[in-house]
């Protein structure tokens, strides 16, 4: 019997047609075939396996990377708003402001041309008379 291993080194082909004859020889190469095959049908498996497992991690950091760019856009979708809000009650205070120190602007011109004080006198002077018209009813 011969040690199982050195079967499989380089020229064991040879050396066994040259001593144990041509049908030891066959059947050592159709181990050594068998067994090739079976070598390359398991590392197909483990390639196989590994660029599945790629695959999915790929896919992962890219899901990641879509989920992370959303996030980022809306954190600065909020930091836009909150600058456009605080930006916003700058102006509204200001306006408060001059309302304080300005009360009404419009009316106060509107005093200035007799226009006011005109329709005040006429609907002051329409109710005296309304008045005035029921007592001596």
């Amino acid at each position: 019997m011969v040690n199982p291993e050195r079967e499989f080194e380089v020229g064991m082909d040879e050396f066994y047609k040259s001593t144990l004859g041509e049908k030891d020889s066959l059947y050592f190469s159709n181990r050594k075939r068998t067994y090739d095959e079976y070598q390359q049908e398991s590392l197909e498996t483990i390639r196989n396996n590994r660029s599945y497992t790629m695959k999915t991690l790929s896919d992962a950091g890219q899901n990641d990377q879509v989920r992370q760019n959303i996030a980022n856009q809306a954190l600065q979708n909020a930091v836009e708003t909150a600058n456009m809000i605080s930006k916003q009650v700058v102006r509204h205070g200001d306006l408060a402001v001059d309302r304080q120190w300005n009360i009404d602007e419009v009316s106060d011109l509107s005093a200035k041309t007799g226009v006011q004080q005109d329709a005040m006198v006429a609907l002051l002077a329409k109710a005296i008379a309304d008045a005035l018209a029921s007592v001596n009813e």
